[in-house]
C-alpha cells in the first residue's frame, strides 16, 4: 500500500484524501443570519451528529483552502449562537449545489438556490421548506482546530427544535427510502441512500456469538462462502449438531417466511424445500455449500430473517461436510 506522512504533502492533496476516503458523509445544508439580518444558506459536508442527550449534532465550516479567510456560516453562527441544519435529499441536491458558491457576503443563497425560506419557531435563521427533515440549533461550542487554509472550526450544535414532513414518515418512524438523502463523496461526486443502496444487517445480539475463531475449518477454507457470509456464521451463538441437521434436511421442511421484501425478490428458488432437494440432487459438498450461500445472502434483503437463514445454513453445512465428507 501506498503510505504519505501527511506532514510532507501539500495541504490540498490531503483535503483530497480526507474527502475521497472519509466518505459518503451526510450533508449539512446550513442556514445562518447575521447580527444585521443577512441570510446565508451553504452546505458542509464535514457533518454528523454525536448524542442524543442532549441532541448534538457537529459540523465544520472550514477556512478557505486559497486564503485561510472563514466563512459566512462561521461568521454569523459565532455571532448569533443559532443555525438551522436542514436535511439534503436527491430532489433538491442541484439547487444545493447552487448554494455551495462562493457568493459575496450580501448575496442570500435561498434567492440564487431557489430554495424557500420559511419561519424557525425558537431561532431567527430560516428553515427550508424543501428539505423534509430540520433542526434548529444553538450553538454550544466552537472548536477551533487550526488556522491555515482548509483548517476546521467544529461547531457543536444543540436541537432544540425537530421538524420532518409527514411524507418521509412511516408509522411514527423516519423511512430511509422515503427521505432519499444524498451523501459527499470525493471530488464532485456524491451517493443517493436510497433503493439498492441500501442494505440491512442486523445487530449482533449480546456477546456470546462464536466468532470466525470458532467456525469450523471446512467453512474457514471454503472456496464458495465469502468472509461476508462467514461473518454471518460467525455470528451465531452456537453450532447445530448433526443430528438436528440432519433431522432438519432429510424432512426438507420449507420455512414460512412473511416478507415482501423476500416475495418481492426471492432468490432461495422459491422455498428452502427446493434448494435442499437440490442439493441432495447433486449430492456433493459444493451443492450444498451453495445452497447455504444462497441463504445468507438473502439477509441483505430483510435482517429480521437472519437468524432463520443463518439457522438453515448451518444445518445445511453440518450435514454436507459430517455426512458427505466420510462418504
Amino acid at each position: 500500500m501506498r503510505e504519505i506522512d501527511p506532514k510532507s504533502a501539500a495541504i490540498k492533496d490531503v483535503f483530497g484524501y480526507i474527502l475521497a476516503g472519509v466518505a459518503p458523509r451526510p450533508i449539512a445544508l446550513v442556514s445562518t443570519i447575521s447580527p444585521d439580518g443577512a441570510v446565508n444558506l451553504a452546505p458542509f459536508s464535514f457533518y454528523n451528529g454525536f448524542s442524543a442527550n442532549p441532541p448534538i449534532v457537529a459540523f465544520s465550516p472550514s477556512r478557505r483552502l486559497r486564503d485561510s479567510s472563514v466563512k459566512d456560516t462561521y461568521t454569523n453562527i459565532v455571532a448569533t449562537n443559532e443555525c438551522v441544519i436542514n436535511a439534503v435529499t436527491y430532489e433538491i441536491a442541484q439547487q444545493v449545489n447552487l448554494a455551495s458558491a462562493d457568493f459575496a457576503e450580501s448575496v442570500n443563497e435561498f434567492g440564487k438556490s431557489g430554495l424557500t425560506p420559511i419561519d424557525s419557531v425558537a431561532v431567527k435563521p430560516p428553515r427550508v421548506k424543501e428539505s423534509p427533515f430540520q433542526m434548529e440549533c444553538r450553538l454550544t461550542q466552537m472548536v477551533t482546530l487550526g488556522d491555515g487554509g482548509a483548517s476546521g472550526n467544529l461547531a457543536l450544535c444543540e436541537v432544540i427544535r425537530f421538524h420532518f414532513a409527514e411524507e418521509i414518515l412511516s408509522g411514527d418512524q423516519i423511512d430511509t427510502q422515503k427521505l432519499d438523502l444524498v451523501a459527499r463523496m470525493g471530488g464532485a461526486t456524491y451517493c443517493r441512500a436510497s433503493g439498492d443502496a441500501i442494505f440491512e444487517i442486523a445487530k449482533p445480539n449480546g456477546g456470546a456469538q462464536i466468532g470466525f475463531e470458532g467456525l469450523p475449518e471446512y467453512v474457514r477454507k471454503s472456496a464458495i462462502l465469502t468472509a461476508a457470509n462467514m461473518a454471518l456464521l460467525a455470528g451465531a451463538n452456537n453450532i447445530p449438531t448433526f443430528d438436528e441437521a440432519k433431522q432438519f434436511v432429510e424432512e426438507s421442511r420449507p420455512l414460512s417466511i412473511a416478507s415482501s421484501n423476500i416475495h418481492r425478490m426471492y432468490i432461495l428458488d422459491s422455498d428452502h424445500h427446493a434448494l435442499l432437494s437440490l442439493a441432495r440432487t447433486d449430492s456433493t459438498i459444493e451443492a450444498f455449500e451453495r445452497t447455504a450461500k444462497k441463504a445468507l445472502d438473502v439477509t441483505e434483503l430483510d435482517s429480521q430473517l437472519t437468524g432463520e437463514l443463518v439457522d438453515f445454513a448451518w444445518k445445511t453445512l453440518v450435514y454436507a461436510n459430517t455426512s458427505l465428507s466420510s462418504d
